[in-house]
Formats: C-alpha cells, structure tokens, sequence
C-alpha cells in the first residue's frame, strides 16, 4: 500500500508465543500479531478495541504478520509491574510513516524475548520505485565506536593497554608535545578533550561531499588535522564533550597494539565469534554488498532548488562499518549480556564519568551532566526508565547509523527497555542493561 504522500510502507512480525499459548496461527491481510507483553486485566490477546486487531492508521497501511511458537519459553519469567507496556505495533508504523519529506526510505526493528518487529517506510531506490529491503545493509557510522570501544576494552582485559596511562605512552608521535597526559580511558568516554575537525578540513557542502567521496582519509590525517585546533579544555577528564577524534586516536592505538587493522581487530574478535555474517567492516570497498537503500544527499541547482545525488558508493572512512539491523541486535544483545567482556571492562563500558557536559543545556539527556560511557549513551526517560545506545548526528550517507566529520541527519542505534531477558548474565558480571530491548532505526536519503 502507500501512504498519502505517495510512500510504500511495509511492515512485518513476528511473535513468539509464550508457553501457555495455543499453536501458532497465520494473521490475516490487517491484522497483526503483536510482541508479547504483560497481559492486562481486562484486555484480549490484542489491542484495545479489537480482540488481536490493531485499529489501522489514518493513512492507508497494508500490513501481515505471522507467529511462531516458541519452544524455548521460560515460565519463571517475571511478569510483575517492572515490566514496560507492550509493544504497540501501530504506533511503530504511524512514526516510520512520518518520516520528515527529506528522508527517502527508513528502515526499524524492535527486538524481544517474544519476538521481533521489523518495518520499513520509503523506497531503496528514487528511480526504480524498488522497496525499502527488509534485511537491508547500511553503514554505522558513529556505531562503529561501540565496536572500538568493545576492542579496546578486550585489549584491556588481556593486559594490552592500561586505560589509565597516557595515551603518549603508546602512540608518542601522535599528539603534540605541548598536549599533557591524556589517559587512553578518557578517549572511550568522550573526556580527552582532543579538538574535532572543523569545516575547513574536509568537503562538508553538499558539492564538495559529492566530488570527494572517494577521498581516502588515514586516521593519523584525520588527527594530525584535528590536533591543529584548540582543544575544548585543557585538563583531561574534566568534563565530556561528544566527538571523533579521540576514537580515531583509539582506533589507532588498536592497530599500534596488535600490528592489524582496527577493522580486522573488530572482524576476528566481534563478528566472527558472534556470526555476525552480515556485518562487514570494510577498508577500501566502497559499495554495499548485498541488499540495501540507496543514500542520496541533496545539492543545491542554480535555478535555487535541488537535486538528489546517489552517494551510496563512497570510501569507508573511520565510520563505514556495514551491517543489518538484525545484526545490530544481536551484538549488543550479546554485549550488554557480559559475552564479549570480562566484569570488571563490563562494568567500564557502562561507566559514566560524574562530569560537566561541555555547552550542555536542560534539554540535553545529562541535563548539564555527562551522559557517555565507552561509546555508550544513557538516556533517562520521563518515566524514570534508563535506555542506552549510539546516536550522534554525523553524516557521510543519509543514515542515522553514519558516521564521518560531516553534518549528519537525526540520531542512530537506540535501546528500548522491555521486560527480562530469559539468559542471565553470566556470574559476576553487573546487569545494567536489565531487560532491554534494541530497537535500530536506519533512515535512508
């Protein structure tokens, strides 16, 4: 179906039954079935209004689901009031749906211990009309620093780097002589204070991004021209500003540290082990292997209007990790679970320093208060519930998983809460992220 401004709009479910359920069954065209949740007294098996329907939105949506039992259900599982509302599948649809004008395809996926939601908004391709792939792959940008983050950390549990020397100590041609000791951890949680790259160092016009998206960019470039700038503030630790370059000086101290790409640090540790076989983190190619949206940027005409450009093609940079939402969910569900980290980095990576954010206001998640761990965002809802996740504005291709010091559209990976996981953390390991589930959103163009 399309929406009144002429979008397709697909979505699809999947539900997972729990225990005390009958077999599965196929939903019909308009109806949907749900994400399991606590089950509300006085309500049927599915929205209100409607026993398993969800009321259809005001723009014309086509959407089928289908359930598959689960055999896997654990009947212990807590279903008192710590657990959050169930998931509301319409709501997700009218929100992809209202994608500004300026976004040509998104693509979303909520993830449960009942199952998973995915939906797509938009078209892969402006010039065929082709839809928004379910299972599409797209770059992650700034998510690539939870990745580094992860290397690091794993470096630091086998006694690689210690994150509290400096970082001169590893790498003592990287920063200038005048910089003082800037300790290896502040550069995971955003406190190092190293200057970011202005406009001036690289294209950041929509022309100028265009005709040089083929650039090749080392990160000791990328430094050398960040560390030209002044620094923010000078004593390091004592506050928390968001940027880039203290994760390319950490990327570079990876591949310092174990003679290999940061990329391939990421491949043998992070994607292989968990199979992550849609995840690729590439050096040189610079195509989308597989299924994929089209990224677009729009460049000004003389006539005072704009054409969309295709830049899906374009060099990796220190950001162009590519991966499936699907993928996404399943790294940092075993991230957040203690998979790839022993306790003591575990409880590193959720670590927010009791900091100033540097320019913050009330409006910003910390109110004023660092709100970053190692490549990690905490967020407190008005609802008191915490989320974690990577969501900077940093442009290279129309996603909000990108990533590259150019302007960006809105933010990336978010972690919604849902209720417990059925796995429990493994022994000694702190559980900061009690029942949550990931939710990746991905716009396109």
């Amino acid at each position: 179906m399309r929406n009144g401004r002429g979008h397709d709009f697909q979505a699809s479910l999947l539900q997972r039954r729990d225990h005390g359920d009958s077999a599965p069954t196929q939903a019909g065209a308009g109806r949907v079935a749900r994400l399991r949740g606590p089950r509300r007294r006085g309500a049927g098996h599915g929205r209100p209004g409607g026993r398993g329907t969800a009321a259809r939105p005001a723009t014309a949506v086509d959407c089928t689901g289908h359930t598959t039992r689960d055999t896997t259900s654990d009947p212990t599982r807590n279903t008192t009031s710590d657990r959050l509302p169930e998931l509301d599948p319409q709501a997700l649809r009218q929100a992809l749906s209202s994608a500004p004008d300026r976004v040509t395809g998104v693509l979303a996926r909520v993830s449960g211990p009942d199952g998973h939601w995915t939906g797509t908004y938009g078209a892969a391709d402006i010039t065929t009309g082709a839809p928004v792939p379910v299972a599409g792959r797209f770059r992650l940008g700034s998510v690539t620093k939870t990745f580094i983050a992860t290397v690091m950390l794993q470096l630091a549990a086998e006694h690689r780097v210690d994150l509290d020397q400096p970082v001169q100590h590893y790498l003592p041609d990287v920063l200038p002589d005048s910089y003082p000791p800037i300790p290896v951890r502040t550069l995971l949680n955003f406190t190092s204070g190293l200057p970011e790259l202005s406009q001036d160092d690289l294209p950041t016009t929509p022309d100028g991004i265009v005709a040089h998206r083929f650039d090749d960019h080392p990160l000791a470039e990328l430094v050398a021209k960040a560390v030209r700038h002044e620094r923010p503030f000078t004593e390091p630790g004592c506050m928390q500003a968001y940027g880039a370059t203290g994760y390319y000086v950490a990327a570079m101290l990876v591949e310092h540290l174990t003679g290999h790409t940061y990329q391939q640090e990421i491949t043998t540790r992070i994607l292989q082990p968990l199979h992550l076989r849609d995840t690729t983190a590439p050096q040189t190619d610079t195509t989308i292997p597989g299924p994929h949206s089209h990224g677009y940027i729009a460049v000004p005409r003389p006539d005072g209007g704009s054409q969309l450009v295709d830049i899906t093609e374009q060099a990796p940079g220190a950001g162009g990790m590519i991966a499936t939402t699907a993928d996404l969910d399943r790294f940092l569900t075993a991230l957040f679970r203690g998979q790839l980290l022993p306790p003591t980095e575990q409880a590193e990576l959720f670590d927010v320093p009791d900091v100033p954010y540097l320019g913050s206001t009330d409006h910003d998640p910390g109110q004023g208060r660092a709100y970053y761990a190692a490549g990690l965002m905490r967020v407190t809802l008005p609802n008191g519930v915490t989320v974690w996740g990577e969501d900077r504005h940093h442009l290279r291709l129309h996603q909000r998983h990108v990533h590259h010091p150019r302007p960006a559209p809105p933010p990336g990976v978010l972690l919604q809460p849902h209720h417990r996981r059925r796995q429990r953390p493994r022994p000694g390991h702190p559980d900061p992220v009690r029942g949550l589930r990931p939710l990746s959103v991905a716009p396109h163009g």
